[in-house]
């Protein structure tokens, strides 16, 4: 039952895509409200799942993550997106993962989010994977059901590091969110490169047919511009200045430590699936790799699945495609069989 569950999801969200994204709704936290979009199942609900979005423009409202969110209501669940600040304003820092733990445990505990009681499952892709994967370790046993981790990363030093050098990655987001983090430690403010990084970011994540860029560089000042084009386009020179500046960040051991899956993993107690493209050129699939081999002598329900179906996230098509249907879907229908 749980593989038939697995390749449901998988033709549910490569082949009969729904992108409506749900009731609005809102969650109360301790500094406001954030809101949250629900989708419900026609049928009796089987459980709650958490879903998360990666670093995307869009934030809470992206459409891949409304394309899983119909997919697993489809199959009986309750699903929940939040808007989480620190992800929505692709923000890398630990005060992401505070508020990641507060947010489950919020909907966990809210009567009308969660009426079933029932214990939530997390699903979460990419850099989010890795805050969602630390907000667990740190939080009590038995609040989350299961976990499912699509491209996450475990050593956050050497993750951004193949980020800032993989030239085989021909889009740049992840590099830009990584300067728009990092630099100011390096070379403090500068309002002019900060809105290239932006706008960079922009064209990127909403896929603009006219890219804005251009016109702003031709508006910049010549030495902003030179930085720039160094940043973007020389490997050596961008990765020593923000690896750098990653040191320099104020509280860095503190930041370093919390940020680090590897020393965390092995406090994940619920049933895991651990999803990688193997050819992700984002975030490396040995990341999962690591991981699974730090968390397997402690967490025995555990599933890993490195995809030749996948890139970062998404579907691809390519040989062999029915042998590794297969194998995804069962990793799929694990994470699904322990929701609840």
């Amino acid at each position: 039952m749980s593989f038939l569950a697995g390749l449901k999801f998988i033709i549910n969200t490569s082949l009969l895509k729904n992108y409506s994204l749900g009731e609005e709704r809102e969650l109360s936290l301790s500094n406001g409200k954030t809101p949250i979009l629900l989708n419900t199942p026609i049928q009796k609900e089987k459980g709650l799942i958490i879903s998360l979005t990666g670093f995307s423009m869009s934030g809470y409202k992206d459409k891949r993550i409304a394309v899983v969110n119909n997919s697993f209501a489809k199959l009986g669940y309750r699903v929940i997106t939040p808007k989480i600040g620190t992800i929505d304003d692709l923000l890398i820092n630990p005060s992401g993962i505070d508020e990641m733990k507060e947010v489950i445990q919020r909907i966990a505990n809210d009567p009308e989010l969660n009426p079933n009681k029932f214990r939530p499952a997390v699903f979460a892709p990419s850099f989010t994977a890795g805050i969602a994967a630390l907000a667990i370790a740190e939080m009590p046993e038995n609040i989350v059901s299961a976990l499912c981790l699509i491209g996450s990363f475990c050593n956050f030093e050497t993750t951004i590091e193949f980020a800032l050098t993989n030239d085989k990655n021909k889009e740049d987001y992840g590099m830009h969110i990584l300067m728009k983090n990092f630099l100011k430690y390096e070379i403090g403010n500068n309002p002019q490169l900060e809105a290239l990084i932006h706008t960079a970011l922009e064209d990127n994540g909403l896929r603009r047919e006219v890219p804005l860029l251009p016109g702003l560089l031709e508006q910049t000042d010549s030495e902003t511009v030179e930085l720039y084009r160094k940043l973007r386009f020389n490997t050596e020179f961008r990765r020593d200045m923000i690896m750098r500046a990653w040191t320099k960040i104020p509280d860095f051991d503190i930041w370093k430590d919390r940020l680090d899956v590897s020393k965390h993993a092995h406090k994940i107690t619920c049933p895991i699936a651990i999803i990688h493209g193997k050819d992700d050129v984002v975030i490396p699939s040995s990341e999962s790799v690591l991981m699974h081999s730090l968390m397997k002598n402690y967490n025995h329900r555990i599933h890993l699945e490195l995809s030749n179906l996948l890139d970062h996230g998404d579907m691809k098509i390519g040989f062999g495609i029915l042998r590794d249907i297969t194998k995804l879907a069962k990793a799929f229908g694990y994470f699904l069989e322990n929701v609840g």
